[in-house]
């Protein structure tokens, strides 16, 4: 994966994180993930189609997915509600949207798919052939991984 296109999206998961949560964000680590592997207890899953495809995860632990939650519906909640899990995919919506911006100034397009949310702990999720760069990234209000499992097409 080009460096470039990695780039892309952790500029917009700063940006949008920062606007939404009013919050610095700091990168804490960068790794490469197996194909296969346990994720997080709440992932945001979005796909992207186009010369850029794959997939980007926005995963966090249910703690801090109900406070990024209530940050973003101005309003405490101690469950995901209804309400929580349409802000925790409009998250995955700014990030994803970000994205498509900043890969454009690479000369790439891409569009992207509506987002999924899924909970559990200890899910598995496989990207098949395409490894997931995970760049944790730390928030006032916890720790949030993104997850990118992308190709750009030649």
């Amino acid at each position: 994966m080009k460096p470039e296109v990695i780039n892309a999206f952790l500029t917009a998961a700063r940006h949008s994180l920062s606007q939404e949560l009013q919050s610095e964000i700091k990168r804490v680590g960068l790794f490469v993930d197996p194909a296969e592997n346990a994720i997080d207890e709440v992932v945001v899953y979005l796909s992207f189609v186009g010369q850029v495809r794959g997939t980007m995860l926005l995963g966090l632990d249910l703690t801090t997915a109900r406070k990024i939650a209530s940050t973003m519906v101005s309003e405490p909640l101690t469950e995901l509600t209804e309400m929580g899990l349409s802000a925790l995919a409009e998250l995955g919506n700014l990030v994803a949207g970000g994205t498509c911006i900043e890969l454009e100034k690479l000369g790439l397009s891409a569009d992207i798919s509506p987002p999924t949310i899924m909970i559990g702990a200890r899910s598995r999720i496989s990207t098949l052939a395409i490894s997931r760069v995970v760049l944790p990234l730390a928030t006032r209000h916890g720790r949030l991984n993104l997850h990118v499992a992308v190709d750009v097409a030649a």
